[in-house]
C-alpha cells in the first residue's frame, strides 16, 4: 500500500480548499450579523469559519447567507445545520437546492455518459475503476471516494479503487468491519453525518492513513440479490452533509458499477470456454442492462423538464428556461448514444436483424431529405439533390436501416460543414452494378492523421470537447449496416475543401 505522509497529506487538503474560500456575511433570524470566510463549498451549503466564534448558535437556526456586504442584496436562505468551534456548517434552503440541479444537470449526463462509455468499451476493468471513483467524487462534491470488494478466498473487504489524498488500495477490512462492512452486510446504503457519534466506525484507516473521517455514505454493490462489494464516499463538502439524493445518485450508481464488475467477470470465465462468441453475449447482457439504468432516470429527468418547458402558468425567468432546455437537449443527446451503444452492442453479438427486399432507392432518399431539410436550414446550411430526374434502378436493402445510414451521412454533412455550406448528394451505378449514394459537404475536411479512426468506436476525431454534439458511434453502426446488407462504405477528405461519404447497394438482380 502506497499512503500519503501526514503532512503531504494535510497540505493538499489544505490547498484544495482554498478554491472555496471567498469573504461571506451571515445573518441570523435574530438579527445579529457575523462576518466569516467559507473554508469549504459545495451546492448545496457551504462550511463558513466565523471570525467572532459561533457563541449563541445553536443547529436549526434559520439564516441568511449575505455574499457582498451591501445590504440591499438578497440573502441566500439557509439553515444551521452543524456548528463546530471554527464555524458553521449551513444547507442551502430547497429553492436554492433546485437551482443546483438545473446548474449541474450537465455534470450528471457527462457522468453517466462517461461511465457508460467506459465500462461498454473497456479492456482494463480496474484502470476504468478508478477513473469512475474519482467522477463520483467530484460529482457529489466528496473529498475522497473507495470501491470495495469481498475477497472470496479470504473473506475480507478489499479497497480496489480509490480518489483522494491519501491511497488506500489495497487496505483489507474485516467482513462486517466499518460503515463498509455493515452496508455490504445489511444490502442497504448508509449515511451517517458524524462518525464520531457512530459505534461500529472503524477508525483503522483514518489511523493508518491519518485522513480525517467525518461523514460518510456508502451503498453496496448488488447483482442478483448477492452482494459483492460497496461504494463509499467521505466528508461532504460544504455543510458536510449527505442527502437522500446524494443517496439516491450512489445507489444508482452502485447499481450500474455492479453490474459492469459482474458482467466483467462472467467474461473473463466465459473468455477461458469460448473466447470470441460467449464474451461478445455477456457484453451485449451487460449494455442492454446499462441500458435500462440509464433510461429510466433519464426518461425521468426529461419528462420533467418538458412538463416546465411548456408550463405556460410557471413564473420561469430567462435564463431559468434557457437552463430548461439545455436539460433537455442534454438528455436528448444521451438518450440517442444510449440507443446507438445499443445497437452497437446487438451487431457486434450476432443479434442485430435485418430484412433485405427489393426497394425504391429515390423513395427511401426522399424521406432522408424531408427529415434533414429542416435542419439544415436552421444551420443556415443548403441541400443539393442532383438525384432528381434520374431513372435509379431497384436495390437490395433492408429499407428502414438504408434509411437510417443515410440520415446518419446527411446529418453529419450538416453538423461538420461550414457557415453557409452546402450539402450534395448524388447516386450514380458503379463498373460492377452497384448503386453508389454521395453525401459531399464544404467543411474543414477530416485531417489525415485522424482518417484512420473514422470507423472507430466512440472517435470524434477534432471534435472532442467542441461545440457539436455526437457520440462516435454513428459512423461505426453505419459501416456494420452497410456491411450487413453486403454493401460497401468509403469516403474521400480534403482538409479544406470538404468531405465525401459514399455507399455502395445492391441492385436489383444481383445476389
Amino acid at each position: 500500500m502506497n499512503y500519503t505522509s501526514d503532512s503531504d497529506m494535510l497540505q493538499r487538503r489544505k490547498w484544495e480548499r482554498r478554491d472555496y474560500q471567498s469573504a461571506m456575511t451571515l445573518m441570523l433570524a435574530d438579527g445579529r450579523r457575523l462576518q466569516g470566510q467559507t473554508l469549504d463549498a459545495s451546492m448545496g451549503g457551504v462550511f463558513l469559519g466565523l471570525l467572532d466564534g459561533t457563541a449563541g448558535i445553536t443547529s436549526g437556526m434559520a439564516a441568511e447567507l449575505l455574499i457582498s456586504p451591501d445590504e440591499s442584496d438578497v440573502g441566500i436562505p439557509c439553515t444551521v445545520v452543524r456548528v463546530k468551534a471554527e464555524g458553521v456548517g449551513l444547507n442551502f434552503a430547497a429553492d436554492q437546492a433546485a437551482f443546483g440541479v438545473f446548474v449541474t444537470h450537465d455534470m450528471l449526463l457527462d457522468l453517466l455518459s462517461s461511465i457508460s462509455n467506459d465500462f461498454a468499451t473497456t479492456l482494463d476493468l480496474n484502470t476504468t475503476l478508478s477513473v469512475s471513483v474519482a467522477h463520483m467524487k467530484n460529482y457529489l462534491q466528496a473529498e475522497a471516494a473507495s470501491l470495495f470488494l469481498i475477497d472470496q478466498d479470504t473473506n475480507e473487504i478489499v479497497c480496489e479503487a480509490c480518489s483522494g489524498p491519501v491511497d488506500i488500495i489495497g487496505m483489507r477490512l474485516k467482513m462486517g468491519e466499518g460503515i463498509v462492512g455493515r452496508a455490504i452486510q445489511s444490502a442497504d446504503p448508509h449515511i451517517v453525518h458524524d462518525v464520531s457519534d457512530d459505534i461500529g466506525f472503524s477508525q483503522r484507516v483514518d489511523e493508518v492513513t491519518g485522513f480525517k473521517t467525518q461523514s460518510v455514505l456508502c451503498a453496496p454493490l448488488r447483482v442478483k440479490n448477492k452482494t459483492f462489494g460497496a461504494l463509499e464516499v467521505i466528508n461532504k463538502r460544504g455543510s458536510g452533509l449527505f442527502t437522500s439524493y446524494d443517496r439516491m445518485v450512489l445507489t444508482a450508481l452502485a447499481s450500474a458499477t455492479g453490474m459492469a464488475i459482474h458482467s466483467a467477470h462472467q467474461a473473463a470465465d466465459l473468455v477461458k470456454k469460448d473466447a470470441a462468441e460467449q464474451a461478445s453475449k455477456a457484453k451485449s447482457e451487460f449494455i442492454s442492462s446499462m441500458s435500462h439504468e440509464l433510461r429510466t432516470p433519464l426518461n425521468a429527468i426529461l419528462g420533467f423538464a418538458q412538463l416546465m418547458q411548456f408550463d405556460e402558468t410557471a413564473s420561469f425567468r430567462d435564463r431559468d428556461r434557457a437552463s430548461i432546455a439545455s436539460i433537455i437537449s442534454g438528455g436528448e443527446q444521451l438518450q440517442s448514444l444510449i440507443n446507438e451503444v445499443l445497437d452497437l452492442a446487438k451487431i457486434e453479438s450476432g443479434k442485430f436483424t435485418i430484412d433485405i427486399i427489393e426497394t425504391s432507392p429515390l423513395d427511401i432518399l426522399e424521406n432522408c431529405l424531408d427529415m434533414s431539410y429542416g435542419v439544415a436550414k436552421k444551420a443556415g446550411i443548403r441541400i443539393l439533390d442532383e438525384t432528381q430526374g434520374h431513372n435509379l434502378p431497384a436495390i437490395w436493402v433492408d429499407p428502414k436501416r438504408f434509411g437510417q445510414v443515410l440520415l446518419n451521412l446527411l446529418s453529419n454533412a450538416i453538423k461538420y460543414n461550414c457557415d453557409q455550406g452546402t450539402v450534395t448528394v448524388t447516386a450514380k451505378l458503379t463498373s460492377d452494378d452497384m448503386l453508389r449514394f454521395s453525401v459531399s459537404d464544404t467543411g474543414p475536411g477530416i485531417p489525415k492523421d485522424k482518417q484512420d479512426l473514422i470507423f472507430t468506436p466512440f472517435s470524434r476525431l477534432d471534435m472532442e470537447g467542441g461545440a457539436k454534439e455526437g457520440t462516435g458511434i454513428g459512423l461505426t453502426i453505419t459501416k456494420n449496416l452497410i456491411e450487413l446488407m453486403h454493401g460497401r462504405i468509403g469516403f474521400e477528405s480534403s482538409p479544406g475543401t470538404g468531405t465525401t461519404f459514399w455507399v455502395d447497394v445492391p441492385i436489383t438482380g444481383k445476389p
